[in-house]
């Protein structure tokens, strides 16, 4: 009976993790079809109302789009399991994806403020009707998009780049339906690329940090623990005199990986399973760290640093 509970429980748990990733699937491919769509429908619109805003929009969703593709698969490649080829598995791709992602919208972000600034210099006559009207249509769709991807930008840097990319083009829509609404009541072309400039600059500055832990990560920089911490804890466990030569390193920014020396009294290689699982023990429930890799040795290193 306890063996048929067990069963349902863990068929029930797998049918839920299932469900919530077709869920995540079609959000992902509900924000790909809409973006495509409406960066189509913005191109023609802005070579029919002569606004280079309004193209220059468009071109802005599709290079989202691409980069909404990009993390659609990365996110299912990062479910596939390690292999002889890759051993750490490919939960890795994310981030590839996220690094990439940011780099263009930083580009993309460059490339617009060049544009405003010519824009602002060399102001251009557009139809503003049909610049509101499409430049209002691509504000509705990104909105639609952002709402999908919140949920999910909370736990992956992938996602959270995909979430951003959407959000610029919100406010990148936004810019341009002021932009056209100053011209047509106002006549005030300088307030449409002003308006882009200030956006560029914002989602710069939120895209940076996306980038700059995505490159962290690629880099094998250090997790971000508290080694002093860690070190005394060890050390505090009956039969370990120092633990050295720690590294640690992350595929994802959930995933960390811990390595060590740890030095011990003379005992037998039984003994350090004991400690092994101490070690673990801790690791685990105190630092969230579930891939461990430890040296038992006993006065083997002539240096014992912690970092070496």
């Amino acid at each position: 009976m306890h063996e048929h509970k067990t069963n349902e429980h863990h068929d029930g748990h797998n049918h839920a993790h299932i469900e919530f990733k077709e869920s995540k699937k079609s959000r992902f491919i509900w924000v790909i079809i809409l973006n495509f769509s409406i960066s189509v429908f913005e191109i023609i619109a802005g070579v029919i109302s002569s606004s280079v805003a309004l193209i220059a929009d468009a071109f802005h969703n599709l290079e989202d789009t691409a980069s909404v593709i990009l993390s659609f698969f990365a996110w299912k490649i990062s479910f596939k399991k390690p292999d002889k080829h890759k051993t750490y598995g490919y939960k890795r791709a994310e981030i590839v994806a996220a690094f990439l992602n940011s780099v263009f919208l930083i580009s993309v972000c460059v490339f617009l403020i060049a544009e405003s600034v010519k824009r602002f210099i060399n102001p251009k006559e557009i139809n503003s009707d049909f610049m509101l009207i499409a430049a209002f249509m691509a504000f509705a769709v990104n909105i639609a998009s952002v709402f999908l991807l919140k949920e999910d930008s909370r736990e992956s840097i992938n996602w959270k780049s995909a979430y951003l990319h959407m959000l610029g083009d919100a406010l990148f829509s936004l810019a341009v339906m002021a932009g056209a609404l100053a011209v047509k009541f106002w006549r005030l072309f300088w307030i449409d690329p002003a308006l882009s400039f200030l956006m560029s600059f914002f989602i710069i500055a939120q895209t940076v940090k996306v980038f700059k832990k995505s490159l962290d990560i690629l880099m094998q920089s250090s997790a971000n623990l508290d080694y002093e911490e860690i070190k005394r804890d060890i050390e505090s466990i009956d039969g370990v005199s120092n633990i050295h030569h720690v590294h640690t390193w992350m595929t994802n920014e959930n995933t960390v990986y811990f390595e060590a020396h740890v030095e011990v009294r003379e005992m037998n290689v039984s003994e350090t399973c004991g400690l092994s699982q101490k070690v673990e023990s801790i690791l685990k429930e105190k630092y969230g760290i579930y891939h461990t890799t430890l040296q038992f040795e006993t006065d083997r290193c002539r240096k014992k640093e912690m970092f070496y």
